[in-house]
């Protein structure tokens, strides 16, 4: 919907489920996020959190991703924070700051492939920087997570993912049902017969 904030509120948290199966939860949650449209980062990443409680609970996650290869990006405060833990981030400026690097031009162009934006309050202010950014990500198609608890899992999942391709290992099993329920003796044996 156009100019609406595409944040969820409580009643619209629990409307659509996804199940998949996976080794564990990390490949489980990734297919299950794919299968809803989302995109997996591949080189940037935008950081923008509002309480400083969960600024500080993000940091060792934006290590990860630095750690991955990802480019994080933070707005002035989340940026700061992360700097003053000796985590790469490069600032940018919020939509309403009139100078470049900025939010919703990088948005525009493409530069950015994921948006974690959690915001400071539920009260949705529509003339808010945290608004502009979130209806920026949505209106360019650029994956966006507004829940710190899902961006934390994301970012496990993903360095997940990471580890196992590292080390020479596909991380995605395309596997029958039978090969997840039944032991690998007798999925072996049967294979031999």
């Amino acid at each position: 919907l156009k100019n609406s904030d595409p944040r969820l509120g409580v009643e619209m948290q629990s409307t659509g489920e996804v199940a998949c199966f996976g080794v564990n939860q990390y490949e489980a949650f990734l297919k299950a996020m794919i299968s809803a449209g989302f995109k997996l980062p591949t080189k940037t990443v935008l950081v923008s959190i509002g309480p400083a409680m969960q600024k500080v609970e993000f940091a060792q996650y934006a290590r990860m991703l630095v750690d991955m290869g990802f480019t994080v990006y933070g707005t002035k405060n989340t940026a700061e924070l992360l700097k003053a833990q000796d985590i790469a981030c490069t600032p940018v400026y919020k939509p309403f700051v009139r100078r470049e690097p900025n939010v919703i031009t990088m948005l525009k162009t493409g530069k950015l492939d994921l948006v974690i934006n959690v915001p400071d309050s539920m009260d949705s202010q529509g003339l808010s920087d945290g608004f502009e950014i979130r209806r920026g990500a949505v209106d360019s198609g650029t994956p966006l997570l507004v829940d710190i608890k899902t961006a934390i899992l994301v970012v496990m999942c993903l360095r997940r993912k990471f580890l196992r391709e590292q080390s020479g290992k596909a991380f995605w099993d395309y596997s029958s049902w039978q090969e997840h329920t039944e032991p690998r003796e007798a999925v072996t044996v049967a294979g031999l017969a």
